[in-house]
């Protein structure tokens, strides 16, 4: 049982529902269109795929670089492994 302040309020509620079912079954207003695709329209990519290629070309000539530096660490290592071992000769001929 509703006590009798919402009374009126659950009556209105119904009145409005019922009136709403009733006119659930016609068509106005309601467009089809909305519901489905539209004519399917080519999508240019073009940009994306620029832009995809520019950093994959960018990320290859990042890791070109890195064995570029690697590489050139790694011979700077050699020499410098070198020079130690030069002067370490050095000073052992010179019996220090």
């Amino acid at each position: 049982m509703v006590p009798p302040q919402y009374a009126g309020i659950v009556q209105n509620a119904m009145r409005q529902a019922a009136s709403h079912r009733s006119s659930g079954t016609s068509s106005e207003g309601y467009d089809p269109s909305f519901d489905s695709p539209s004519s399917s329209t080519p999508i240019d990519n073009s940009a994306s795929d620029a832009a995809a290629a520019s950093a994959a070309a960018a990320s290859e000539q990042n890791l070109n670089d890195e064995m570029a530096l690697t590489a050139s660490m790694a011979a700077a290592e050699q020499q410098n492994d070198a020079a130690n071992a030069a002067t370490l000769q050095t000073e052992i001929n010179a019996g220090m």
